[in-house]
């Protein structure tokens, strides 16, 4: 049997594809063979583009993005058939057995690729990077009745038990400390620019902090405010692609200045965005599960605004219970003050000291399976 994992991502939000990435990455620097594979490659062309053109719809109407994710959506009629069909007939003839799942979109097609093949079993675990189900996990119950009884489950973060169970680690430099970083904050809407951090921008310049922010147009950037930086992904960039021969790499960033054309560049081993969530005092931003990540790789408090959906309610919950962040209304009826991101800081520095990673603690099962 091939030992390669296929690691299934979507370019959906960048929650469900980066951290595919950092493990696979994770997977390259332990001679693990593996590869990314993103589900929007098997996805018809008009479908795709309606993402896009959904992305900026949501980008500019967060409650729109919020009444649309409540929404059940069969993904089955926008997959490529033809496209599929190759993927899954590679799958067999390389004899891939060897899954971990990112998305519930791809659900269907393990599935079909069992029930094709007469495959009894795979070893396929999901991994939910929330912690609870997201959408594209809970729509598959409107079809798939106990979709996961056939699958192994890991919650990166348990909200059931209030714990974190595992990191997905993103580099082994020391953390940088909390007093030796500059009195800024990183201030975004994750991968879609979503939510309600653009409003709170005016009062935190009032407050005097210099803010990361980060842009989703170019036009957003404004440079009125000395203190302000201002970043953005790659406007022309989608984490899928219809070149075969292109490798799934991080989303190509870079720091937007006046009367200078942007110099987008990715990193091979974390997300470029990352290195600016190392050194601010806190991120300011919904709680998606990408920005728990980065949370607690960097020891990074977030300053928690209004959730896209129950999933990142519970995310919110969780991370304010165990002492790794707060609400932006707490935190400004305590005069924004900078010794409870410090206290937050150290909770993150101890969790970090305990935590498993993921990607270490896959290799031991799958050796204890082989």
């Amino acid at each position: 049997m091939n030992s390669k994992v296929v690691i299934l991502c979507s370019g959906f939000g960048l929650g469900f594809y980066v951290p595919g990435l950092l493990i696979n990455n994770n997977f390259m620097k332990k001679d693990i063979e593996s590869e990314v594979v993103v589900f929007e490659n098997y996805v018809v062309k008009d479908k795709r583009d309606n993402i896009l053109i959904n992305k900026t719809a949501y980008h500019d109407n967060f409650k729109a993005a919020l009444v649309a994710q409540r929404m059940p959506w069969d993904i089955r009629q926008s997959i490529d058939v033809e496209k599929v069909d190759m993927l899954l007939n590679s799958w067999k003839e390389n004899e891939v057995k060897n899954f971990i799942v990112l998305s519930g979109h791809w659900i269907f097609l393990l599935e079909e690729y069992k029930k094709r093949f007469k495959l009894e079993k795979i070893n396929a675990q999901i991994v939910y990077i929330d912690c609870k189900p997201s959408p594209s996990w809970k729509s598959l119950n409107k079809y798939i009745q106990n979709y996961s009884d056939n699958y192994d489950e890991t919650f990166l973060f348990d909200y059931a038990n209030n714990e974190v169970q595992y990191t997905i680690g993103i580099e082994e430099d020391e953390v940088i400390p909390f007093d030796e970083r500059e009195n800024r904050f990183m201030i975004h809407g994750g991968g879609w620019g979503m939510g309600t951090y653009r409003d709170k921008i005016p009062e935190l310049e009032a407050q005097g902090f210099g803010l990361d922010i980060i842009a989703y147009k170019k036009e957003e950037a404004s440079h009125k405010n000395a203190a302000n930086r201002y970043f953005m992904v790659d406007p022309q960039w989608t984490a899928w692609r219809d070149e075969t021969d292109k490798k799934a790499v991080f989303p190509p960033f870079a720091e937007i200045i006046v009367n200078k054309e942007p110099e987008f560049v990715t990193k091979d081993e974390y997300h470029p965005s990352f290195d600016l969530a190392k050194s601010c005092k806190a991120m300011i931003s919904k709680p998606g599960g990408g920005t728990l990540i980065d949370s607690l790789n960097a020891c990074t408090p977030i300053i928690l605004l209004d959730p896209f959906g129950d999933h990142e309610k519970k995310n919110a919950e969780l991370w304010e219970s165990l002492g790794f962040g707060i609400s932006y209304d707490k935190w400004k009826e305590a005069g924004f003050d900078m010794e409870i991101l410090n206290k937050l800081h150290i909770n993150l520095l101890k969790q970090k000291a305990l935590t498993k990673d993921y990607t270490s603690e896959y290799i031991k099962s799958f050796n204890t399976k082989s």
